[in-house]
């Protein structure tokens, strides 16, 4: 993560840049454009926005760090990032979609952290619609409508949990990076316990307080997110299941489906047509 701090261009690319510059920093309640990532490059340098986003990325996926938090933003969904919510982020597999900026104002009572959404449809509708907007041109009545609808979308519950918590005690953020570096090492429980320096018992019980879940889940859960990665970059399932510590495809099939609700194959592709 050290790459987070590097100089870097401008991670999208949209037309009429100073111009949005522009109205980005006044009063404008909602922005809206089409954006795309020039190339793979490394992490961003943290910082913050001032206005909420809401990001539908139809290419790539999206990979968002705040504090000791990680989310995964992939193509096929709708996400959301808080204003002031310090982040550094990266894209894996390009990333090019569209992103909706809400002024302070209309961020209110809006979730403070940040979401990704399963059921995107009435959103990804909402978020191509307002792109087509005069963005110079006052609000008329259907289009502050439109607004209020997508307010109330981003309030809906309807969340997925791509969010993986590292834990910030020294010695299992030490367990937790050995596992982030390679998701397949298939140490046991007693292997990882003895790395961090503590009884099996009280390194299960201090993983859990501090990720949030149970050390089992979390480890499936960066190898999930490792996948994702992965299958952004059109690597086959075959190829991911291996790599993140499955022995045959079957198991790894399973897991992605439980935990996301559909199988690695039909993940990104479930509203490209």
């Amino acid at each position: 993560m050290s790459e987070k701090g590097q100089v870097r261009k401008s991670m999208f690319s949209v037309q009429n840049m100073e111009e949005l510059r522009r109205l980005y920093d006044s009063d404008t309640p909602v922005l809206a454009y089409a954006f795309k990532r020039r190339m793979v490059e490394g992490w961003t340098p943290e910082h913050s926005h001032h206005r909420g986003q809401v990001v539908a990325l139809t290419q790539g996926l999206l990979i968002v760090e705040t504090g000791n938090e990680r989310w995964m933003f992939p193509s096929q969904r709708c996400s959301w990032t808080p204003p002031n919510c310090k982040h550094a982020a990266r894209s894996v597999g390009g990333a090019a979609g569209s992103m909706v900026d809400l002024s302070p104002e209309m961020c209110r009572g809006l979730p403070k952290t940040p979401c990704v959404y399963n059921t995107s449809g009435l959103l990804f509708a909402i978020v191509h619609r307002m792109v087509g907007w005069d963005l110079r041109q006052p609000l008329d009545a259907a289009k502050k409508h439109l607004i209020a609808t997508l307010r109330d979308e981003i309030r809906q519950p309807d969340q997925q949990p791509l969010r993986l918590t590292i834990p910030r005690e020294e010695r299992l953020a030490r367990v937790a990076d050995a596992l982030l570096d390679d998701v397949g090492d298939d140490r046991t429980l007693d292997d990882w316990a003895h790395l961090a320096g503590m009884a099996r018992r009280t390194f299960m019980r201090a993983f859990s307080a501090q990720a949030g879940m149970s050390f089992g889940r979390w480890r499936q859960q960066a190898r999930l997110f490792a996948a994702l990665e992965m299958l952004a970059q059109s690597k086959s399932v075959t190829e991911v299941a291996i790599a993140v510590g499955y022995d045959s495809v079957s198991p790894f099939i399973e897991m992605f489906r439980t935990m996301l609700g559909t199988a690695p194959q039909r993940y990104f592709r479930g509203r490209r047509s």
